[in-house]
């Protein structure tokens, strides 16, 4: 081997040392050679490399030391260890003792977690008292326990503040300004003074007002006797008979007869019971819609028990217009009997409907009790009381007569027609809907031009028949004053006739409604 030839270099502390690559160093008695081989010894010894044997031969060649026989041969490697393993699976060595091997901890490297893994180890927990520890018999002053870093503060709650306490500071430090510190001093020694000779009151209390005495009930006296039994006894009272024995001189046997008497049920004093609720009214939209939503739920839950096998299906409705869309081939075949048979259902279902018609088709009697419920059973319009007053130039005429008596009555009003030379004064009372069909009577059916009462006598003449038609012309109704009241006035409708004014207004003053004749009186048509 000349000088130019390489050796390798020293293996690092790696699990191989063939893995890694050498680092080959040129072979030179040079003094700067060696001093750098020094260096790089040094320097592999700083960094934990280990000497592998098998190169030991080429690190004398860098300490400038020969190769020897000796050297030459390469040591044999040293035996594996043997893993020796007990019962429970411990390593044991040679002799039989367990091993204790430290398993690898999952130790974090950051510096923070390090010092706070420390801290978390060395930290002493103290205890936490509730209460002054000097207080225990059992507490050991030399155990090291300072009270006042572990004893647990008191918790923050709601405090009220004593009434006048910022006032009193206001007028200290008021005080304070003007006189010094002195006064200051003397005022809070006087006001502890007056705070000592008052009770002791905490201010967290709520001040709460005194109750008002409660009146109790007087309790009743009990009688001598009672009062079911003072009728029957002889004497009046229960001394005959304190024994308990009672003999047929100590009762009024004429008063026992064999007739139970019943006291009157008394009903309990209680508040009135609450008006029934009054029906939601609907508009006609609103009612069509409720209608159409019944028929479709209804003809929905038909079609499901069909579905189900409870009701038969319907029959188709063949009509002369669908005959041959429903029965195809079988209208070919015998057209004329198909066609009497279609005709003749035609007018079943025709005759069904009218027999339906007329089932639900109320009778007279269920008319007019419908009709007159609709009138004078509606709890909307029976709440209140409606009056009208209508004036009438003249009312003479018996046709007009009866017509204002007749419809007064079938509409069940109250009031009175009054009848004088001058005028004629008509007021009737009632609910909404008969005042209002009677105000249609009065004011747009009743032609009172023409319901003029003419003479009788025949042979007059033209200008008196021409003064009556002129005082028809000018008869007429007004309706004065409509409202409602409290109750009504009048207990039925009568017609009366008055010679005079007074006696119709006194006629009114009776019912205790004499301002209905006055407003008739002063009312004009303007």
């Amino acid at each position: 081997m000349n000088q130019g030839a390489t050796t390798p270099a020293v293996s690092v502390g790696t699990p191989s040392a063939a893995e890694l690559p050498h680092t080959v160093f040129p072979v030179t008695e040079s003094t700067s050679n060696i001093e750098a081989v020094r260096k790089a010894q040094e320097l592999a010894a700083k960094m934990a490399f280990r000497h592998d044997p098998k190169f030991s031969s080429a690190l004398n060649y860098f300490s400038g030391q020969a190769p020897t026989e000796t050297m030459a041969v390469a040591q044999k490697p040293a035996k594996p260890p043997v893993l020796r393993v007990d019962a429970l699976g411990r390593e044991i060595d040679e002799h039989g003792n367990v091993i204790s091997v430290t398993k690898p901890s999952n130790l974090s490297t950051l510096k923070v977690n390090i010092n706070k893994q420390k801290k978390d180890a060395f930290q002493i927990l103290k205890p936490q008292l509730e209460v002054n520890p000097e207080e225990n018999p059992h507490f050991d002053s030399r155990m090291g326990i300072d009270k006042n870093k572990i004893l647990r503060p008191k918790r923050m709650s709601f405090e009220f503040v004593e009434e006048g306490k910022w006032t009193r500071d206001a007028e200290s430090l008021k005080l304070k300004n003007q006189f010094g510190e002195a006064k200051a001093r003397e005022l809070k020694v006087k006001q502890a003074h007056l705070a000592k000779a008052k009770d002791d009151t905490n201010p967290n209390f709520i001040e709460v007002s005194e109750r008002a005495p409660r009146k109790e009930k007087p309790k009743e006296v009990i009688p001598d006797v009672e009062w079911w039994d003072a009728s029957v006894l002889t004497s009046g009272v229960y001394g005959d008979i304190a024994d308990g024995t009672i003999t047929d001189s100590d009762l009024k046997i004429a008063k026992l007869t064999h007739y139970i008497e019943h006291p009157r049920p008394i009903e309990p004093p209680a508040e009135a019971a609450p008006p029934p609720p009054q029906p939601l009214k609907l508009t006609k939209r609103e009612q069509k819609k409720l209608r159409t939503q019944r028929r479709l739920a209804k003809e929905k839950e038909k079609q499901e028990m069909i579905r189900q096998g409870l009701l038969e299906p319907p029959k188709a409705k063949v009509k002369m217009s669908n005959l041959m869309k429903v029965l195809s081939s079988e209208a070919t075949q015998d057209p004329t009997k198909l066609e009497r048979e279609i005709r003749t259902a035609a007018a079943e279902r025709e005759q069904a409907h009218v027999d339906r018609n007329t089932a639900r088709k109320l009778t007279p009697a269920e008319k007019r009790e419908k009709k007159e419920r609709k009138l004078f059973d509606d709890p909307t319009t029976t709440l209140e009381t409606i009056v009208s007053v209508y004036k009438v130039n003249k009312l003479s005429h018996p046709k007009t007569r009866f017509k204002v008596l007749m419809n007064a009555r079938q509409n069940r009003l109250t009031g009175c027609s009054v009848m004088t030379d001058e005028m004629s004064v008509i007021v009737v009372e009632g609910n909404s809907k008969v005042i209002k069909r009677y105000g249609k009577v009065m004011l747009k059916r009743i032609n009172w031009e023409e319901a003029v009462k003419k003479d009788e006598k025949e042979g007059e003449e033209e200008e008196d028949e021409d003064e009556d038609e002129n005082g028809g012309e000018n008869n007429k109704c007004w309706l004065v004053w409509q409202g409602s009241v409290a109750k009504p006035s009048f207990h039925k409708f009568h017609v009366q006739e008055c010679l005079t004014e007074s006696a119709a207004k006194k006629l009114f003053a009776d019912a205790g409604v004499p301002h209905y004749w006055d407003l008739a009186v002063n009312y004009t048509d303007e």
